[in-house]
């Protein structure tokens, strides 16, 4: 009867996953998974049970079967493990991937080929043959991956914005425009400098990227966004430079921009986003619960509140102030 040999590694590929699966269970103190899908899947259970204490089960199930050098156990029990993680990738490809969960991922699928493999030696077989199954592990994963590389492509603000208590640069409005677009125009001198707000621009023509190089040389001059898009209007093709790496950057930034409006389901510029509740929202629901708002005077006419808009001049007036009531205390927007 041969004598059961120790699988060196399969035996390091689980304990280093069961060690992953362990940190990652507890809470890990290094913040490097930064996409959605990784505080979506943190606190993510079946039936109950955290899908890293289910990992850390596998893991040490892997590891048990390395140990006593069961290599064909090893091979059916680590190609169970790769389906589930393959039934994982699929649903984060339609919700969102998750950079620990890929980790995870690579440890199976290691752990799937290193079992195969002691298993071929063990049998003295030749070539192995393609596991079909890790072929659709592959392909879910490089899905994963794209995915999460572009989430973290975000969109671009042609002003500089300052970064928040937290050191984030998260504005609390963002405002997708484009120099020919003549609301975008009104939009752009009504908002600038007067709220928190991060403009981002698009192309609708091409003479749209003549006007948004100029923006971007007016700004440096120090001017603000409405009197450098009012100054960018007058540029020519002459005034700017189309083809230098930087404005071929540029066209990149922009089909960035746009495909985010895309993306959100719009179709329709200007686009606003906004990071939080409006102030404007909280404000007037706590003037309709007010017996002082909106008194009516003797005369039968409606008076508005002090500081609402009554449809006259040239801009509202919550658009003075900072437009997000904050949903995270103190009148903050959540970060």
């Amino acid at each position: 009867m041969k004598k059961p040999q120790l699988l060196m590694g399969p035996l390091a590929l689980a304990l280093l996953g069961m060690a992953f699966c362990l940190w990652s269970a507890f809470g890990n103190d290094i913040n490097f998974c930064v996409t959605a899908g990784c505080s979506l899947y943190q606190d993510f259970s079946i039936g109950g049970v955290s899908l890293w204490w289910l990992g850390t089960t596998a893991f040490a199930g892997l590891f048990l079967l390395a140990l006593v050098g069961a290599s064909a156990w090893g091979v059916v029990f680590s190609a169970l493990a790769l389906t589930g993680d393959v039934a994982l990738l699929l649903l984060m490809v339609f919700t969102a991937p998750c950079i620990s969960c890929l980790v995870v991922a690579v440890f199976f699928a290691l752990s799937f080929c290193a079992f195969r493999r002691a298993y071929a030696d063990e049998e003295r077989r030749g070539a192995q043959r393609t596991s079909v199954l890790l072929l659709i592990w592959l392909a879910l994963f490089l899905v994963n991956v794209g995915v999460a590389i572009r989430s973290q492509n975000d969109v671009w603000a042609i002003n500089e914005l300052a970064p928040n208590e937290e050191g984030n640069i998260a504005p609390s409005v963002r405002m997708f425009f484009s120099p020919s677009c003549p609301s975008c125009r009104q939009g752009v001198d009504i908002l600038s400098g007067k709220v928190d707000v991060g403009f981002y621009p698009v192309t609708e023509s091409p003479e749209d990227l003549i006007k948004i190089l100029a923006m971007r040389k007016h700004l440096d001059e120090g001017l603000s966004m409405a009197e450098a898009l009012a100054q960018a209007l007058k540029a020519t093709r002459e005034d700017v430079s189309l083809w230098t790496p930087d404005a071929v950057w540029l066209r990149f930034r922009l089909l960035r921009n746009k495909a985010h409006i895309f993306l959100a389901g719009s179709r329709t510029i200007p686009f606003f986003e906004y990071h939080g509740l409006p102030s404007m929202l909280v404000r007037q629901a706590k003037r309709a619960a007010s017996p002082a708002a909106g008194a009516t005077t003797s005369a039968g006419t409606h008076t508005p509140p002090p500081g609402s808009w009554d449809g006259t001049g040239a801009e509202p007036a919550f658009l003075n102030d900072d437009p997000i009531a904050g949903q995270c205390g103190n009148g903050r927007p959540c970060p």
